[in-house]
């Protein structure tokens, strides 16, 4: 394929990433939507958006924040193979969603982000996700305040840096001066669904929506 071909693939898979606008609605310029969307669906199939996104360079950083954030999932989402569970949706508070959990640095730059479906707590991902945390502070809310969290983030040589929850009748000590650095993870979130196709999730697979996912992520990292 030639050069400006791939280039308007990109451009392409971009454009709907950053509008939410259905395939069908791609402008012909960029060439035939169902050719761009198989393609675009293969190499979310394979992880390649992802291999793209973790191409990226992090750069140094003292720290990195974990949260996690609710998105809201269309109607169009339902009905993909192998049920809601194994397409990361579900329900939430705010009703049909998945949530999305991420590290991200203390620059708010995204490091990983996975997806659940939308009513798992965040302190079930948050072991996973301590192995793609870069720095020596691991910043978080105190939704993570869990005994075997805190315990793990130690085992890799990690500070945590998350107040107690109210429940702790023994209080435990954190830097309150890097925790007011939290609020990064939130202004990462707000760009991350400034992409349309993120903010509201319209695709019935998992592959599909996080390809978007991290195609976001690399706009935000580049």
């Amino acid at each position: 394929m030639s050069d400006t071909a791939d280039r308007n693939f990109v451009n392409a898979v971009v454009w709907i990433t950053r509008t939410g606008a259905p395939w069908r609605d791609l402008d012909g310029e960029f060439g035939p939507w169902k050719r761009i969307y198989n393609r675009f669906r293969r190499w979310a199939r394979r992880d390649w958006w992802l291999e793209l996104f973790r191409g990226t360079d992090i750069g140094e950083t003292l720290g990195s924040i974990l949260d996690a954030t609710i998105v809201r999932a269309h109607q169009d989402a339902a009905g993909g193979r192998a049920g809601p569970a194994s397409n990361a949706l579900g329900r939430s508070r705010g009703g049909f969603s998945t949530k999305l959990h991420a590290v991200v640095t203390l620059d708010a730059k995204p490091i990983e982000v996975r997806a659940t479906p939308g009513q798992q707590h965040e302190a079930t991902v948050g072991e996973d996700l301590l192995d793609f945390v870069h720095g020596e502070a691991c910043l978080a809310d105190g939704g993570y305040d869990a005994d075997r969290l805190i315990d793990a983030a130690r085992e890799r040589e990690l500070t945590p840096v998350i107040p107690p929850s109210k429940a702790r009748k023994h209080r435990r000590r954190y830097d309150r001066k890097l925790y007011k650095l939290r609020y990064r993870v939130e202004v990462f979130f707000h760009n991350l669904k400034r992409n349309r196709r993120v903010a509201t999730r319209y695709d019935k697979t998992i592959a599909c929506f996080i390809g978007f996912v991290h195609i976001a992520c690399l706009l935000l990292s580049i």
